[in-house]
């Protein structure tokens, strides 16, 4: 079984009533309906093309991409 690198994107909508057509882009793992934005995974791979379907999108503010992977993950105590 081999893992696919997944990337996180932030979503931002005008209205909470749009969330269920977002669930052909990848898997939604967090929805906020009071704020109106949801946490969606996709394939990194897939990156650059759902990026351009997602900002073409009428229901869609703002597409942000999750910071985790620019993170440094090694502290130091």
């Amino acid at each position: 079984m081999t893992l696919t690198p997944r990337t996180n994107l932030i979503i931002h909508m005008k209205s909470s009533k749009n969330e269920r057509q977002l669930r052909k882009y990848g898997h939604i793992v967090y929805f906020n309906r009071k704020d109106r934005w949801l946490s969606l995974y996709i394939d990194t791979e897939k990156l650059d093309e759902v990026l351009t379907q997602l900002s073409r999108l009428k229901y869609v503010l703002d597409v942000e991409v999750s910071p985790y992977q620019t993170l440094e993950r090694h502290y130091e105590s």
